[in-house]
């Protein structure tokens, strides 16, 4: 059975917002959001620097519902050897294209992402 990422980011439509912590720091949209691929875009003003994020997920084997390898890119550079590993509703992506693992999972009605280049951010509508 392959991995279904949907369960990792929710149901998620429109221009979202992403914070870290409790600063709102930019928005971006699900642009790609399917069982077998997720893809968000989004700029940022934080920390006085300005910029793009992306980040893509696409699972290349179906090895077990708990882990695997994908297709992990971001901004722009691709790892196609990336591992992802399953632990309940957390999603653990391994890449040589960020110095530790970067951990996706559902949180607070969006979806958390932490550990990219050392920050985490939640992206959703804040209520």
């Amino acid at each position: 059975m392959a991995i279904v990422l949907t369960q990792f980011f929710g149901g998620h439509s429109g221009t979202l917002s992403i914070y870290v912590g409790v600063f709102s720091v930019g928005s971006g949209t699900f642009t790609t959001l399917t069982a077998g691929q997720a893809t968000f875009s989004g700029s940022y003003n934080a920390f006085g620097q300005s910029g793009t994020f992306t980040i893509s997920i696409q699972p290349l084997t179906a090895q077990s519902n708990s882990s695997g390898t994908c297709k992990l890119t971001l901004n722009g550079t691709a790892d196609n050897a990336a591992k992802y590993q399953i632990d309940g509703n957390k999603l653990t992506l391994t890449t040589t294209l960020n110095p530790g693992p970067v951990d996706i999972y559902p949180s607070q009605g969006g979806t958390q992402i932490d550990g990219v280049s050392g920050h985490s951010l939640w992206i959703g509508v804040w209520a």
